[in-house]
């Protein structure tokens, strides 16, 4: 409606232009489709992989030519900014959207803090609307009090010259929105069986083996070092999978790991490409070491039970997949599995899309590019996020990446098999269950 109501500023020939911003590239698809489903403005995309960062005045003056509203990422517009290829006094609206992202160095706030508030401050009135949207104002780990709460709030509000308003009570929502029911999914946890314990020191041991090696191959200290380190992630990853998830997922994540495509998922591209063929042998080392342990024929899933006595899957994991078998009946699911981290994503979606008990269901998974870690491509993402709302992929396992702004009316479970980190990481993932009826499943250790 507040777009609507500036339609006759930023239509054509009109120089001024309306910003829609989203955190993350899979939202401009879809908020994009919005904007031109409800109104009948020229509305462009724009994020990183389209090759921006290259395009100069010349090609920004063609699109501001072309289009009256620009959804992208932030970083976009705060880069046209610095280089003066937008100016701020062009933009009559500037939304933000999931705008708990608004703090420190994060792109939202330095839009805000390095071209709204100077102008501000020399009385100009040439400055956007702005317009905040989140579903959850606060974005931080720790103390909850309300005094901190309402700090955080204040704050929002000063860096976002704006008033924060929302409704009295849920029920008001209701009216407009579903909200999944909340169900908690208990598993005893079981410690990894002795027989097994020992893979702990045979890592470490192959761990230090490979680090010996490569001080022997006389490589440059900052090949040395850069390998050392990675070694030293992988064994404290593989270590992870075997506590967290048993030891079939601890072998898939080293076949996955020993894999390029994986590999650079995991580490992002590299031209180490001496330092990446280490890697993957010890990947693959990993493998053929692990892999002794498990029978030959073995087939995991015919007897979750067996699986989680033999330590080869977690409880943790026999209870998401007995929780997911509890839907088997409901046609047209759409679910997204939560997890923490890029490697959990990977061996989870092996391992459902091998279970016979799921055949038939499309399971796919995505990882973001949090903490370093090299996202899957744009394509890809998009993709899958389409292929979901098609029906073709029933599943999608999923670390933060979709938890802010994904709208699937269809998606009728969610299931955190990792805790959220914080109270806005709850909300938004919570909120991706959309259909009226649908199930928001936490798994809890008794």
């Amino acid at each position: 409606m507040l777009l609507r109501s500036y339609a006759h500023c930023i239509r054509k020939p009109s120089k001024y232009i309306a910003v829609f911003l989203v955190p993350t590239v899979v939202l401009v698809q879809q908020q994009a489709e919005v904007l031109e489903l409800h109104t009948d403005l020229k509305v462009g995309r724009f994020w990183g992989e389209m090759g921006v960062d290259f395009w100069n005045l010349n090609t920004w003056m063609e699109k501001l030519e072309m289009f009256e509203v620009f959804v992208m990422t932030p970083q976009i517009l705060l880069n046209n900014l610095r280089h003066t290829f937008f100016k701020l006094e062009q933009i009559k609206l500037l939304v933000f959207d999931e705008c708990h992202h608004a703090r420190g160095k994060d792109p939202y706030a330095c839009i805000m803090m390095e071209f709204y508030h100077p102008h501000i401050r020399s009385s100009s009135i040439n400055v956007p609307r702005i317009l905040g949207m989140t579903a959850s104002i606060t974005n931080t780990k720790g103390s909850n009090s309300p005094a901190d709460y309402g700090k955080q709030i204040s704050d929002l509000e000063n860096l976002m010259h704006s008033k924060v308003y929302t409704v009295a009570n849920e029920s008001v929502l209701a009216d407009y929105i579903s909200f999944p029911n909340a169900r908690i999914k208990q598993y005893n946890h079981l410690d990894i069986p002795d027989k097994l314990s020992l893979l702990f020191v045979h890592l470490e041991a192959l761990k230090v083996k490979h680090v010996e090696d490569l001080r022997d191959l006389k490589f440059d200290p900052s090949t040395v070092n850069s390998s050392n380190k990675k070694i030293s992630k992988l064994r404290d990853t593989f270590l992870f999978c075997l506590k967290e998830l048993g030891l079939w997922l601890t072998i898939k994540a080293c076949e996955s790991l020993s894999n390029e495509d994986h590999a650079t998922i995991f580490w992002g591209q590299s031209n180490d490409k001496i330092g990446e063929k280490i890697i993957r042998k010890f990947s693959h080392d990993s493998f053929t070491l692990l892999s002794k342990n498990v029978p030959a024929g073995w087939c995991i899933g015919d007897d979750l039970k067996a699986d989680v006595e033999a330590g080869y899957l977690t409880a943790k994991v026999s209870c998401l997949v007995r929780s997911l078998l509890e839907y088997r009946m409901v046609q047209n699911l759409r679910c997204i599995v939560f997890v923490q981290r890029v490697v959990t994503a990977i061996v989870l979606q092996s391992l459902l899309s091998q279970l016979k008990e799921l055949s038939g269901w499309g399971i796919q998974y995505m990882a973001g590019n949090r903490c370093g870690l090299q996202s899957q491509t744009r394509n890809q993402q998009m993709g899958i996020v389409d292929a979901f709302r098609d029906g073709k992929v029933n599943i999608i396992v999923a670390t933060q990446i979709l938890e802010e702004g994904l709208d699937v009316q269809s998606c009728n479970l969610v299931v955190r098999f990792d805790p959220a980190e914080n109270v806005c990481s709850f909300i938004q993932s919570r909120g991706r269950a959309r259909m009226q009826g649908s199930d928001y499943l936490i798994l809890v250790k008794r």
